[in-house]
């Protein structure tokens, strides 16, 4: 008798075991799917790092070659 009153413990122990196996699954996908979203960013800084860099660069020449840090010329509408 002691085997039939502890069943309905052991199950409604079971089923949460259960609920938490699925919300462990559920939190590891998340957790892949957070990597590769962060991996991509992280690979979307370094490309823009580098576009930075070469514009920098290219505003350097372009003041270097003018000799002046902002030209000096009316916008259009004038």
């Amino acid at each position: 008798m002691h085997l039939v009153s502890s069943l309905p413990y052991t199950t409604h122990m079971e089923e949460e075991i259960e609920q938490l196996e699925i919300k462990v699954s559920y939190l590891e996908s998340q957790n892949a799917e957070l990597n590769d979203v962060i991996i991509e960013q992280g690979k979307d800084i370094t490309y823009l790092k580098i576009r930075v860099e070469h514009l920098e660069r290219k505003v350097k020449e372009l003041i270097e070659e003018t000799g002046e840090a902002r030209p000096n010329r009316k916008p259009p509408h004038y």
